[in-house]
């Protein structure tokens, strides 16, 4: 069964998001689920990240990696990550997580780190555009030597780490970006660092 048919045959839930994430609100107001994805699911997409996906190569100041809009690719894998389904499910739950109204306006993104790759501390944070992001953590198994840390800061000080997250298969992270949301991914060191980011923006009325 192909990501497509899975996601036709569950409308209301194409994934197995955890609907109780564990929620803080410093350095800044974020959550983070267990397991977003079903694993069998999951390993269709990472198949298709690591054979056929349409990866640019970005490389800028403060970061470098390679990635795509989903919108972009017509593979069925793609069609399941950009789902009306899925992106309804997801914003339902950003809504709860952080009391917030969101429009229908979504931007899917995949993002692939390898050896050497990094992205320095920032915070997404741009006056009328995207308001609230989830990540989803896509990778074959990755211990503490392979580097690729989520890192949250109290400021844009990279000395003032206050959190850090393994980048778990199956993971989520999501975040109200804002002028304090500042992160960070540490250094890959090896293997490769897939995730999936979804960036929800405010209904504006």
């Amino acid at each position: 069964m192909t990501a497509k048919t899975q996601a036709e045959d569950h409308p209301r839930m194409p994934g197995q998001f955890r609907l109780e994430p564990s929620f803080a609100a410093e350095p800044f107001p974020h959550a983070v689920f267990d397991a977003c994805l079903d694993p069998q699911i999951a390993e269709e997409i990472l198949d298709w990240l690591g054979r056929d996906a349409p990866w640019n190569h970005v490389e800028t100041d403060f970061y470098e990696q390679y990635e795509f809009s989903c919108y972009d690719a017509t593979e069925d894998q793609a069609a399941w990550l950009t789902s009306r389904a899925l992106l309804d499910e997801l914003r339902e739950i950003l809504e709860r997580t952080f009391g917030c109204d969101l429009s229908d306006e979504v931007s899917v993104v995949a993002h692939k780190l390898v050896s050497g790759h990094r992205i320095g501390v920032h915070n997404d944070f741009i006056a009328g555009e995207e308001t609230h992001r989830f990540v989803v953590q896509l990778n074959h198994g990755l211990d503490d030597s392979a580097g690729g840390f989520l890192m949250l800061f109290g400021s844009k000080d990279p000395a003032d780490v206050k959190r850090v997250l393994r980048p778990t298969n199956l993971s989520g992270f999501a975040f109200e970006i804002s002028d304090r949301s500042y992160h960070a991914v540490s250094a890959v060191h090896s293997s490769i660092r897939y995730s999936v980011i979804y960036s929800f923006f405010a209904h504006v009325v």
